[in-house]
């Protein structure tokens, strides 16, 4: 069966182009996940080609202002040297300064030459996360080529993604006062660079010591994971005030968690023909698991929060250091472990998610039990406004009315996510509750969801 696959005269490659095979394909397909990604939550207004391109290509140059300047730090024997405190001085001075500014300065020339096409807040990040992925692409290819293409998908989930986020840092707070006019030039500015400075550092040094042994990957684990959650909120934002933003265009949470599923999918494969041809397909096989069993876990939250965004017309979330996944008891988790630890991963989930196609439009409230229904009767009614309660529950303002000369009546509203979320596997079935309207609609002390006072169930239909 291997001399079938990898008979070098049918390929007519020897064993050096296939050695250097792997490592092109591995760190241009790593790209393409992330790439894809950017292209998928811009559906607003999308990017030229050939700005994204060339947003690419100058990220592809940058590492050479990194190489020399490590090259200058090799000239003062500046290097790890085996001390606490010098090599993590070393690790946010050395290595996070140098690569975040070399990152920094092909950004700042992208936005020089597309500037006229930097038209909403989403732009910035985009872009500045193609330079990143740029420079991400030319130093895995130098990982591959130097340590083997086992190493493809860690890289790719992990490494790339640090890249991007710690870059999106640096511009989200150059340009937070331009976009969003809040905070100052100057101090947003120093902020972001410096967050993402010691992001990049912190990262790289709890990689690379064992000062206390096993656990420090863990604490490198700690840093990326609340970086995710930072770049997925600055994200949040710019769509939120794009002035082209359009409910009905943006692109549903499974669509994304897909996407890159399917291309991680693609990236283990990769990496198992490569460790197949390079030593034995039992190799292959314990690798293949073994990066399921280390990186499952991890796939699967990153794939759902980089997939949830939680999307409101003008609204400005503050950013805040928060792990991806949170402790709740609103009847929205994602998994219960062992029965009595509901988890969610932050963000709106599809069953959320799928409200926004109602937003603005004339709909029937129908009751899930006519025979036991408050409201007794299908209801007319529309969604007046989104709201984020505590935790992070979605919920809407919803008004009933039958015509001018009948009363309106206002309650409150919550996706249904746990059971049968589909009445006959079409209409999404919400919640309706009643609340003191007066300090919600004022946005004063947003509750508990568990301060309502549950109605019942009802089904939506568009009129």
């Amino acid at each position: 069966m291997e001399g079938f696959f990898f008979n070098k005269s049918i390929l007519m490659f020897n064993k050096e182009t296939i050695f250097m095979f792997f490592p092109i394909i591995g760190a241009i397909c790593g790209a393409m996940l992330w790439l894809k990604y950017f292209i998928k939550i811009d559906v607003l207004e999308r990017e030229r080609l050939i700005d994204i391109i060339f947003a690419l290509v100058i990220g592809f140059l940058t590492p050479n202002l990194a190489l020399w300047a490590y090259k200058l730090h090799a000239s003062y024997a500046w290097d790890f040297n085996g001390y606490f405190l010098t090599d993590l001085w070393y690790a946010i001075a050395g290595i996070g300064f140098t690569e975040e500014i070399s990152k920094l300065f092909g950004v700042l020339l992208v936005f020089l030459v597309i500037r006229k096409r930097l038209n909403e807040p989403i732009d910035y990040l985009i872009f500045g996360g193609i330079v990143a992925l740029g420079f991400s692409v030319k130093e895995n290819f130098i990982y591959y080529h130097n340590y083997g293409s086992e190493i493809i998908t860690g890289r790719t989930l992990i490494s790339t993604l640090t890249h991007i986020i710690n870059t999106s840092i640096c511009v989200y707070g150059i340009f937070r006062f331009k976009i969003f006019n809040k905070g100052n030039v100057i101090l947003n500015s120093i902020s972001g660079i410096s967050i993402a400075i010691i992001s990049h550092g912190l990262f790289d040094f709890f990689l690379t010591q064992e000062f206390i042994g096993n656990l420090t990957p863990f604490l490198a684990s700690i840093v990326y994971l609340i970086g995710i959650n930072f770049w997925i909120q600055m994200i949040n934002n710019c769509i939120n005030f794009s002035p082209f933003f359009n409910y009905e265009k943006l692109i549903s949470t499974s669509k994304l968690y897909f996407t890159i599923l399917g291309w991680y999918i693609g990236l283990l494969l990769i990496e198992f023909f490569y460790v197949w041809y390079h030593k034995k397909l039992d190799i292959a096989i314990l690798d293949l698991f073994k990066n399921i069993f280390k990186e499952g876990i991890l796939l699967i939250i990153v794939a759902l929060r980089v997939s949830r965004l939680k999307i409101s017309k003008r609204k400005y979330f503050i950013i805040k250091p928060q792990f991806p996944i949170y402790y709740t008891k609103n009847n929205d988790e994602d998994i219960n472990l062992f029965g009595v630890l509901p988890l969610k991963v932050r963000g709106e989930n599809e069953k959320e998610f799928r409200l926004f196609k109602y937003m603005g439009k004339d709909l029937v409230f129908v009751p899930v039990n006519p025979n036991k229904s408050s409201i007794q009767n299908k209801r007319k009614g529309r969604l007046l406004k989104k709201y984020f309660l505590k935790n992070d529950v979605v919920s809407y303002l919803i008004e009933f009315y039958e015509d001018d000369t009948h009363p309106k009546e206002v309650f409150i509203l919550k996706p249904k996510t746990r059971g049968t979320t589909l009445f006959q596997g079409e209409f999404p079935i919400v919640t309706i509750a009643k609340y003191n309207l007066t300090s919600l609609v004022a946005n004063y002390n947003l509750p508990s969801y568990k301060d309502f006072n549950f109605i019942e169930n009802v089904y939506i239909k568009t009129v």
